[in-house]
């Protein structure tokens, strides 16, 4: 008999334990990760055969006390590895466990491999190489809580790599994870009696190639090209061939009994090219059908009890989270369309969005695939069980959703005649005026920006993905657009860099008009769009006053203030942004504009380091820093409550004597500090600066001109 380790996926340890009664009838005792059993060497070849659900079957040669690399090395010089390997072949070591002498795992795997190298140089010589790619023989050596085990890895590399899917990275659900969906789902229950099964996303395949492969009690490791045990010198050969040939032999009467049962589908062709190569490889290609096609537009095959399986993408990226989002939502309106009647499994990557289906589930077990907690959600598709609201009716707004479509519409019928006379082609139509509906909308010349303002974490979140739902249904309504004209993005709490950092590469670039400046704008690939809206009245003042002038633009961004003064005629134009990223920006809406020229210049710098060392002296200077910052391409935090006060000083050793400085920023709570200021001019022009379309939120921004004198201030009227 010999002691294993069998190690499976988090959350599958009483699956394969399971497994492995009903395949060797032997009791396993369940650990994280993995299970421990002693087994007969024929055992042990039929859990590497047969199993579905193990990733690795480990043989123990050695154990013992130990407490530091000496004890490893005593322990693993004590096992007569020629007994288990020769010379002439190759071998790797992978060590798992630390303490306060084993520091690390690489140490560790050096002390095992000392005392290999010992072994072979003490009884001939000859030693063996380490070959870390394909080794003939894994060792494996598990430290932990002063026990050192060292084994030999006699299934070789992972078993949920049957062979049948070889590009690797295709899809993100390894095979003996989807074996555990499908067994979680109930589809290898004698009982179950599922007639079809159908997966709307399919990918690579991989769900339906198992549960194929299971209803046809194919060996999972029959399509395997290696195994760890076959330079192993306790291997039997004929022993593992009389085993290969049983299962064979079971695939063939297996497959005979397999029907036209399963249905897979994607959008992307590429994709589903693979996923029919994928089974073709395992044996079972013939009896699923794959489809290009969207999942809104799976139409199965009539039957009294189908399963529908699938694992929609996880959506970790700020921008991906939201598509995710509108995926659930579509995914629960297919169902309900296609599906009614069915069971469904989700394997859910993002679980928190998946609230978002109009079900609740019947079951839910704890996954990991990888780093990522996940979750398996099993639920009856029935009309009755379907959360109300959730849902909607083809061609029907929810009351909620329909309360919105109103309320836009009611803006829009104040801005339109007022945009039009202004000649604005970029407005905000709506900003959070319901409070359950907590967004942003702006129009940019028939696209929409949709800004969802993070809800507070007491609103349960399939509530928030219902109403971020119904905010999108009334966008579509109001603005008879379709869902790719609208971009959605979530506003939370910043961590000051992330309005410089990209979050999606969708290169959605166009050009938009403001006054007579042509204006380069996107509004999927950053947080901001490139032009604040509310900035708008402060823009046009700067270029009606900029003929001739000496304009400074600090904390530039896009430098739409700085196109607007140049179009101004303005005397020369300095902007400086420490972002090349905006500062390209910048250069491209100039370039847009045919405004070209020494007077134009683009600095990449700090702007607070560049005020404290600059010299000159401008006419105008605009400054409208962020409430935060700690982008590592500056020392130090910039804090605009703690540090305006100098940014103005500064700002103002550079001011002409007769010029005005337009201080601005966001920051709600922000306070300027009047007293410490008490040598300038100053005048609080925030509401003056406010736009129409943002009178709904006047709090948007405050802002200040501040002149060297009170004479020179009265001068400047807004």
């Amino acid at each position: 008999m010999y002691k294993l380790v069998v190690s499976c996926p988090p959350g599958v340890e009483s699956l394969l334990i399971d497994e492995l009664q009903a395949l060797i009838g032997v009791k396993a005792k369940e650990s994280p990760r993995a299970v421990f059993l002693e087994a007969t060497l024929e055992q042990a070849y039929k859990i590497c055969l047969w199993s579905r659900l193990a990733s690795r079957v480990l043989l123990e040669i050695a154990e013992g006390e130990a407490n530091d690399g000496d004890d490893v090395y005593k322990i693993a010089r004590s096992v007569r590895w020629q007994d288990h390997f020769s010379a002439s072949n190759t071998f790797r070591i992978d060590f798992m466990g630390t303490n306060r002498s084993i520091t690390n795992s690489q140490f560790g795997a050096l002390r095992i491999k000392d005392a290999i190298v010992d072994t072979f140089t003490e009884i001939g010589g000859q030693r063996p190489s380490v070959d870390k790619e394909t080794p003939d023989i894994r060792v494996y050596g598990f430290f932990k809580k002063g026990r050192f085990q060292a084994f030999i890895n006699i299934s070789g590399e992972s078993l949920h790599m049957r062979g049948y899917r070889p590009a690797a990275g295709m899809a993100p659900m390894k095979e003996n994870l989807a074996a555990a969906v499908l067994m979680r789902a109930g589809w290898n229950k004698p009982d179950a009696d599922f007639d079809q099964l159908v997966d709307p996303m399919c990918g690579s395949g991989t769900l339906l190639i198992e549960a194929a492969m299971m209803r046809a009690n194919i060996a999972p490791g029959l399509t395997r090209r290696r195994f760890g045990f076959e330079f192993w010198k306790g291997h039997d050969t004929k022993l593992w061939q009389e085993l290969v040939t049983e299962a064979r032999q079971l695939r063939t009467d297996g497959t005979k009994t397999l029907s036209r049962m399963y249905f897979g589908s994607d959008q992307d062709a590429k994709v589903v090219n693979k996923a029919k190569e994928n089974a073709q490889r395992a044996g079972v290609g013939e009896y699923i059908q794959f489809t290009a096609r969207s999942f809104q537009e799976v139409s199965p095959v009539p039957c009294e009890k189908g399963l529908v399986v699938t694992n929609p993408p996880y959506g970790e990226r700020l921008e991906e989270k939201h598509d995710v989002a509108i995926i659930y939502r579509e995914l629960g309106k297919a169902f309900l369309e296609h599906f009614e009647g069915y069971q469904a499994a989700i394997y859910a990557g993002n679980w928190e969005l998946a609230k978002g289906l109009p079900w609740v589930p019947f079951k839910q077990y704890k996954l990991q695939n990888g780093t990522i907690d996940t979750r398996l959600l099993l639920f009856k598709l029935t009309r009755e069980s379907a959360i109300k609201g959730l849902i909607k009716e083809e061609g029907q707004l929810t009351e909620g959703a329909a309360m919105l479509a109103n309320r836009i519409r009611k803006n829009l019928k104040k801005l339109k005649s007022w945009a039009k006379q202004s000649n604005v082609t970029c407005y905000r139509v709506y900003d959070a005026d319901l409070p359950e509906y907590s967004a942003a909308i702006d129009y940019y010349e028939g696209r929409l920006h949709v800004q969802e303002y993070a809800p507070p974490k007491t609103v349960p979140i399939h509530k928030s993905q219902q109403r971020l739902a119904e905010i999108l249904d009334a966008v579509e309504e109001v603005f008879e657009v379709e869902r790719s004209a609208i971009a959605l993005k979530q506003r939370a709490k910043q961590s000051g860099k992330n309005q410089y950092e990209r979050f999606d590469t969708k290169d959605g670039y166009f050009n938009v008009k403001e006054d007579q400046a042509e204006l380069k704008v996107n509004l999927t690939d950053y947080l901001d769009t490139g032009l604040f809206l509310d900035h708008r009245p402060i823009r046009k003042w700067i270029a009606k006053q900029a003929d001739g002038q000496r304009v400074l633009n600090l904390f530039c961004y896009t430098g739409v203030a700085s196109v607007q003064a140049a179009l101004g005629n303005a005397a020369s134009v300095t902007s400086v942004d420490m972002s090349s990223t905006y500062l390209n920006w910048a250069s491209d809406n100039f370039q847009l504009n045919e405004l070209r020229g020494n007077q134009y210049q683009f600095v990449r710098d700090n702007c607070v380091e560049w005020l404290e060392n600059a010299t000159g002296q401008f006419d105008i200077i605009f400054m409208d820093p962020p409430s935060f910052s700690n982008s590592k391409k500056m020392e130090g935090v910039l804090d605009i409550q703690r540090d305006h006060v100098s940014l103005i000083q500064h700002a103002m050793k550079l001011l002409s004597p007769e010029g005005v400085l337009i201080f601005s920023n966001n920051l709600r709570s922000f306070k300027l500090a009047s007293d410490e200021l008490s040598d300038f001019a100053i005048k609080d022009v925030s509401q003056r600066t406010i736009p129409k379309d943002f009178e709904r939120r006047k709090n948007i921004h405050q802002c200040w001109f501040i002149c060297h004198s009170s004479d020179v201030q009265n001068k400047y009227k807004i």
